[in-house]
């Protein structure tokens, strides 16, 4: 057997990957990450505010999330209820935040990799040079501006406190976002899918994926070509928990079960090889992330595509894609929502209660998925605190009975570099993985 170490490029910390080969297949491999940052042992001894503070710093991509995570594990713990207008603006910039990671990703994590195997494509693709990963970085700056406008600055926002928010939002910042959103849906339409609105509409209504254009049919062509159109699959297992839209709770077996219990999420002991703990749910691993969501939320294009190809590779990535458009039209009725109650206060406290105690979780889908941050507090310090992200789901280690939701995915494929594109379908972040 045969033992292959991959220092992997284009990942948020550092990772390695290796792949054990047999009759030139993979037969195992490991998603090997050691470091850690020990943000839960920092808050330890900490008044709870602290934590506001300092959880936005677990991540640079998705701080917003842990920052949205951590006030609503405060507030199930001391029993506080936010405003409906401060409700209203975490959903509105916390949706923003997914939304720029979705179009970075996919345009400066995704696509780049196959520029590795086409040269034709680099002049779209290539990671600095390539016209359309520029285009990416001015939609995603411009979605990250909407997020600063409602929430003071981007990243490690700090504007969501125990009952409500510290900002006041006119109607100049809805008008600003609004054109942001419209402009954002341009570029998904020309772009994207490459399609008139009422031509996608239909694609989305009838489930037909394969009538989408655009960098997507692109994406699907190369994945074809490369004969990874089915590869990486895994338990087909997804899980979301967070309501994003509305919708929470697994879907295992075509079916999609209630809301999620969180008494029965485990976090497992490390392995040797990664920092990361295994994190299991009803003692089976589970992925999450935008195809759990797209799923359970029942999107046709979807549903019509997994039912054929599983939890493969291609419909990981297409449902992520797709989801640009599902929040953005949620973000967009949300806006309406706000302008009823703008004239309400932003917290429904005056003081912070000083000698509080409890214990809470809070439960938010980030980009890359479900994510949970528990703690208990006594006198007003804290006394535990626990995270489990998106990332621990995805690419956590293997534990006795299963491989890692990532390293399942990728046995049975036959190229080093297809296992680095599979792998990148799950988001590589060492830092959120170990935090």
């Amino acid at each position: 057997m045969k033992v292959e170490n991959i220092e992997l490029p284009r990942v948020e910390g550092e990772a390695r990957l290796e792949l054990s080969w047999k009759d030139g297949s993979i037969e195992d491999a490991k998603v090997c990450i050691n470091s850690t940052r020990g943000i839960e042992r920092v808050l330890l001894g900490r008044h709870y505010m602290d934590a506001l503070v300092i959880t936005p710093r677990v991540c640079g991509i998705c701080g917003h999330a842990h920052l949205m995570a951590s006030v609503s594990a405060i507030e199930d713990a001391l029993h506080i209820e936010p405003t409906e207008k401060a409700k209203l603006v975490r959903r509105i910039t916390q949706s923003l935040e997914v939304l720029q990671n979705h179009v970075k990703w996919f345009y400066l994590f995704v696509m780049p990799d196959f520029t590795l195997l086409e040269e034709k494509l680099k002049e779209l693709y290539e990671p600095l040079k390539g016209k359309r990963w520029h285009m990416a970085i001015g939609v995603a700056s411009k979605i990250a501006k909407g997020i600063a406008l409602f929430s003071g600055q981007w990243p490690h926002s700090s504007y969501a406190i125990p009952g409500g928010i510290t900002s006041e939002v006119s109607t100049r910042e809805l008008t600003t976002l609004r054109q942001i959103l419209i402009e954002l849906k341009e570029f998904f339409l020309k772009y994207l899918v490459g399609m008139q609105e009422e031509d996608f509409v239909a694609c989305f209504r009838e489930g037909n994926w394969r009538g989408l254009g655009g960098d997507v049919r692109v994406f699907l062509e190369l994945c074809h070509r490369e004969g990874i159109l089915e590869a990486g699959r895994s338990y087909d297992r997804l899980i979301s928990g967070g309501q994003l839209y509305g919708l929470c709770g697994y879907f295992m077996n075509r079916v999609v079960h209630g809301r999620l219990k969180t008494g029965q999420i485990e976090e497992l002991e490390r392995v040797s090889y990664s920092g990361a703990k295994p994190v299991r749910y009803k003692g089976l691993p589970f992925e999450t992330g935008p195809l759990a969501r797209q799923l359970i939320s029942g999107n046709p294009l979807i549903k019509s595509m997994h039912k054929e190809l599983k939890d493969s590779f291609s419909v990981r990535v297409l449902a992520r894609v797709l989801e640009i458009w599902s929040i953005t039209e949620a973000i967009e009725s949300w806006l309406e929502r706000l302008k009823k109650v703008l004239r309400e206060r932003s917290t429904s406290l005056g003081r912070f209660p000083s000698k509080a105690k409890g214990s809470g979780y809070g439960v938010v889908e980030a980009a890359r998925g479900t994510l949970i941050h528990r703690l208990t507090i006594k006198d007003g310090i804290i006394q535990e605190y626990s995270i489990i992200t998106p990332s621990q789901w995805n690419l956590g280690p293997r534990c006795e009975s299963f491989l890692g939701v990532a390293e399942r995915a990728m046995v049975g494929l036959k190229s080093p570099l297809h296992a680095q594109i599979v792998l990148r379908s799950f988001d590589l972040c060492s830092v959120c993985t170990t935090h």
